[in-house]
């Protein structure tokens, strides 16, 4: 019989959910624990699936059970401390976006699994619709030519009931970041992994519409240099008017052989479509769009990403979103908040004295 993946789950709350549907979905791998610091969640998610594995913390799931590797699933703030125990234990982990809330924190993950020569993953689920797998597969075969410039867009809505619903959202000190942070990060790790390495970030943002309520940015634009010479432009927002009625995530990406590549994810939430698409007749692009167009982002996805998790461990390889890709991720949106404290462009890989300044910029905990 083909060995199975055991998963321990951490994080029984709304996402931690998808993730344990996501693994239910697989032949590959198998959920056999969870925990939660509600107990009663994490029972709850366990009577679901079969699992009679239940704890109150993930380093003593870890050191009760024998698993191959957690998700974590948890609040922002509390990624670190049980990836860092899976890495510790030799335990191969993946951590819903962003890795961490720290870039010093998600700077030692990494190191720490390479030390440890674990897998580190990251969630972004959305590298894994077809159209961004399409997107990227013909950049990578320079069809497009040398990528020039791309242009990187979440145009998104929320309200105060969003903000409202756990006390960490909208706040330095429980979610690290706003716009950036928890919604465009997926749209920032779809740009990276379309056009190539960031080496330099200038960026702005503010707060404009939920200030009443949050203190963390509504709104940031940035552009970012990339290490092929290329250039790229991000622009977030939650202040549009819904979910729903939001134009929600797009990315273009363009080439110095004359072609544009884009998909758009409208409304959020739903699969991204392939908006433009110059290599096959116009009907062919139809007929993608009409397949894909409004199909359910959750938890398919995630299931897809999981189950290359899973086989990453099992042929012993790099999963397709690494811990280093993540790091970027949030080194680029930790950039942005450095870059408008300093009014100048802030160079990437950052020192560790600016990965200290800007943590402590935006941790939520100065006076």
């Amino acid at each position: 019989m083909t060995k199975k993946v055991r998963f321990g789950l951490v994080g029984c709350g709304g996402i931690g959910k998808i993730h344990a549907d996501a693994i239910a979905l697989l032949a590959e791998a198998e959920l056999v624990a969870v925990c939660d610091v509600d107990i009663a969640r994490a029972s709850e998610t366990a009577a679901k699936h079969g699992i009679n594995q239940v704890y109150a913390s993930a380093e003593a799931m870890l050191d009760a059970v024998e698993l191959d590797a957690i998700t974590v699933a948890t609040d922002h703030k509390h990624h670190f401390v049980p990836a860092m125990a899976a890495i510790e234990r030799g335990v191969n982990v993946i951590v819903e976006k962003p890795i961490t809330v720290s870039l010093e924190e998600a700077h030692s993950l990494v190191e720490a699994a390479k030390a440890r020569r674990v897998k580190l993953g990251g969630v972004f689920q959305r590298r894994f619709f077809p159209a961004a797998q399409r997107m990227h597969q013909a950049i990578a075969a320079g069809r497009i030519g040398r990528v020039t410039v791309a242009e990187c867009i979440a145009l998104l809505g929320r309200d105060r009931a969003y903000f409202a619903r756990d006390a960490w959202r909208g706040t330095w000190k429980g979610e690290g970041g706003g716009a950036l942070m928890n919604q465009a990060v997926h749209m920032i790790d779809m740009l990276l992994w379309m056009v190539g390495v960031p080496t330099e970030v200038y960026g702005r943002w503010a707060t404009l519409k939920h200030g009443e309520y949050i203190d963390v940015e509504d709104s940031a634009c940035a552009v970012v240099g990339f290490d092929n010479g290329a250039l790229a432009t991000i622009t977030a927002t939650t202040t549009l008017e819904s979910i729903e009625k939001a134009p929600g995530f797009r990315i273009a990406v363009h080439g110095a052989a004359g072609f544009t590549l884009g998909m758009a994810e409208t409304p959020e939430l739903t699969q991204a479509i392939t908006d433009q698409w110059p290599f096959d007749p116009e009907s062919a692009v139809k007929e993608w769009a009409a397949a894909e167009r409004g199909k359910p982002g959750f938890p398919g996805f995630h299931s897809d990403q999981l189950r290359d998790f899973a086989a990453a461990i099992l042929e012993d390889r790099e999963p397709t979103v690494t811990g280093l890709d993540a790091y970027r991720a949030l080194e680029v949106i930790k950039a942005v908040y450095l870059s408008e404290a300093r009014r100048r462009p802030i160079a990437l890989p950052m020192s560790a004295a600016d990965r200290t300044e800007v943590d402590r910029m935006t941790s939520g905990e100065e006076s």
